[in-house]
């Protein structure tokens, strides 16, 4: 199986869980965001899982950006080479 490496970004709160701004993570090529988000429970566990996810599907109020991009189905963009995956918090005005 032929792997891939990704840039992940975050920001906020999910930021403060990884301890991270931005890593780099190896995938199988074809992975789909959903498949990097399994991973990155993997790594970071249950304070990742509680942030990101309501019951077994990503939180509505989170934006998924692919090289600028926002993705609609998790499950259906599958990454490449190169890509950057941002993990962005809801976004408050006033």
């Amino acid at each position: 199986m032929q792997r891939i490496t990704i840039t992940l970004r975050y920001f906020a709160q999910i930021r403060e869980t990884t301890g991270k701004k931005e890593e780099q993570i190896v995938l199988d090529k074809g992975n789909s965001v959903s498949d990097a988000l399994g991973k990155l429970y993997d790594i970071y566990g249950e304070k990742f899982y509680q942030y990101v996810f309501n019951g077994n599907k990503p939180k509505e109020e989170l934006t998924f950006l692919v090289n600028g991009q926002a993705v609609n189905n998790l499950n259906k963009r599958n990454l490449k080479e190169g890509d950057v995956l941002a993990i962005l918090p809801p976004i408050s005005g006033g």
